[in-house]
């Protein structure tokens, strides 16, 4: 069968903008081809429509770079505040060294930050006592209870610390207005007499500042500060021993800046 095919031109203004469309008919389809469209007319071709600025002028700001790798560093001064989540309770840690499951009266943390004054040489200190009275059934270890209760005063920390830096001193003050001096540059330290105000022979050991002394109970211990994530958080470990058998303990408190240190503190030492 000869196939019927007829060709002809429309001009479909309100289809294509005045393009010309040709149809080609025959029995089995029916083929539209564009040929062409008048110049400063085109339609946008498919697809999403180009980014336009906003009517009103602004635009959304760009993604904040991520701060840059702030270097350690060994400066220690500043004003720092107990952060209580952060820091491990010093009535718990005594308890596990001394291998006690007591539900204790060695209490845990006071609230509000009310803990008193972790200080070397602070033992037997009175009416700070914010994790009990120490008295019997804490589990003995060997301890009197009276020995209990000044190496629980002696480890409790202060509720804030100032660290005024001169190298070769530093010298670290509490809220209760008690003052340790740590000298780095080897000196003899005197045997102190004045429990509030005591020098210590210190030494740096990469970034921490190590200091030795003796607990209540005549033993050596251990305690060190460091700066941590960017500077903006102090931390203070006690290293010690106790119970009969000497069990060894690590007590870390964790202190948040408040206050950055002066200009003249706020180089490194060499």
């Amino acid at each position: 069968m000869e196939l019927y095919k007829r060709e002809l031109f429309l001009c479909a203004a309100g289809t294509c903008n005045g393009g010309k469309m040709k149809f080609w008919l025959n029995e089995k389809f029916l083929l539209v081809a564009i040929l062409g469209t008048p110049k400063g007319k085109a339609q946008a071709p498919p697809g999403p429509l180009p980014q336009t600025a906003s009517q009103d002028g602004s635009a959304a700001p760009p993604p904040k770079a991520p701060p840059p790798d702030v270097l350690r560093t060994k400066v220690l001064a500043g004003t720092w505040r107990l952060n209580l989540d952060e820091s491990d309770d010093p009535g718990k840690k005594l308890q596990q060294a001394r291998g006690s499951d007591s539900s204790g009266q060695g209490g845990g943390r006071r609230s509000g930050g009310g803990m008193g004054g972790g200080w070397p040489g602070g033992g037997g200190m009175g009416g700070r006592g914010g994790m009990g009275g120490g008295g019997r059934g804490m589990g003995g270890g060997g301890e009197s209870d009276s020995d209990r209760q000044k190496m629980q005063l002696f480890v409790q920390p202060a509720n804030q610390l100032t660290v005024v830096q001169k190298e070769p001193e530093i010298d670290v003050s509490d809220d209760d207005d008690r003052k340790f001096a740590f000298y780095t540059d080897g000196r003899k330290v005197e045997k102190p007499k004045d429990p509030s105000h005591q020098d210590f022979d210190a030494k740096w050991q990469e970034y921490r500042l190590v200091a030795e002394g003796k607990d209540p109970r005549g033993n050596k211990y251990e305690r060190s500060y460091e700066v941590l994530e960017g500077n903006r958080k102090l931390c203070e470990t006690i290293l010690l021993k106790v119970g009969r058998n000497n069990t060894g303990v690590s007590i870390r408190y964790v202190y948040d800046l408040i206050s950055p240190p002066a200009k003249s503190q706020a180089s490194p030492p060499s």
